[in-house]
């Protein structure tokens, strides 16, 4: 008898293959507030405030946490002032 839970030849079982696919971060369209503040340099909390004041969009693609649209992070970077005033 063959056990259905053996590993393929490749060296994986049927559990393992559901995996999803590692995507790098700057190809994500959506991102994670630790995920911004990581390609922006900023704090998590400099993120959540600006999601706060309504600066930054953020939406809850079928779950309770936030996310971003990486093209609402390149718009909200690309307003921000260069020069402090």
């Amino acid at each position: 008898m063959t056990d259905s839970k053996q590993p393929s030849e490749t060296g994986t079982t049927t559990s393992q293959s559901k995996e999803k696919p590692h995507v790098p971060i700057e190809h994500r369209p959506l991102l994670g507030v630790p995920e911004a503040a990581a390609l922006t340099g900023l704090t998590e909390a400099n993120i959540r405030l600006a999601i706060r004041r309504g600066d930054l969009i953020a939406c809850y693609a079928y779950t309770t946490i936030k996310r971003i649209r990486r093209r609402d992070l390149d718009d909200w970077l690309a307003s921000l002032p260069e020069n402090p005033e």
